[in-house]
């Protein structure tokens, strides 16, 4: 899923997510209340390279994002990350977690920074 994020403090404040920025490494936790699993949270870390920030990865369940850093905000790509299925019923079951995860982080969003971008 791509989003681009304000850095206005009254945009970031209305999202169910905790960010720091230390250096040149950018390290967060989104709060997602999971219709199935109930409430998690998600760890993320990433890494600024100049305007680019590139994703560390950590062990799931967890997010993997990456993008840019404009003046604007950011704009990031966000993935889930979950432990690999070994079945078809596990990797199903992953999709479904995917999609709801999708859609309560785009419902989360303010009006300005939600998908497609």
């Amino acid at each position: 899923m791509r989003l681009a994020l304000p850095l206005r403090p009254e945009a970031l404040s209305a999202l169910p997510l905790e960010l720091r920025l230390e250096a040149e490494r950018l390290e967060g936790t989104f709060r997602h209340e999971n219709p199935v699993l109930g409430p998690l949270d998600l760890p993320f870390a990433a890494r600024l390279e100049g305007e680019r920030v590139r994703p560390i990865p950590l062990p799931p369940p967890s997010l993997e994002v990456e993008g840019w850093l404009r003046p604007t905000g950011l704009e990031l790509e966000v993935r889930l990350r979950l432990p690999p299925g070994r079945t078809w019923g596990e990797r199903a079951f992953a999709r479904i977690l995917e999609a709801l995860f999708a859609k309560a982080l785009e419902e989360s969003l303010p009006a300005g920074a939600r998908p497609p971008l």
